[in-house]
């Protein structure tokens, strides 16, 4: 899942091998129900975002 992180500048790398870093304001990608990802939350340095959208225009693959 997608956050916005706004703790300070920081790394991890979590028991999956995924190394991320956290830059304050930039989006980052952490498990969702992780240990490291609930403790972020709970201090308030993670924001959840919306999913993307992926709407394709009508017609774009099936115009010919």
């Amino acid at each position: 899942m997608k956050y916005r992180y706004s703790g300070p500048l920081s790394g991890v790398t979590l028991d999956n091998g995924q190394e991320t870093m956290l830059h304050p304001g930039a989006e980052v990608e952490l498990p969702e129900g992780h240990d490291y990802t609930n403790t972020l939350l709970a201090l308030g340095h993670l924001t959840p975002l919306p999913p993307a959208k992926t709407n394709k225009a009508k017609g774009d693959s099936d115009a010919r």
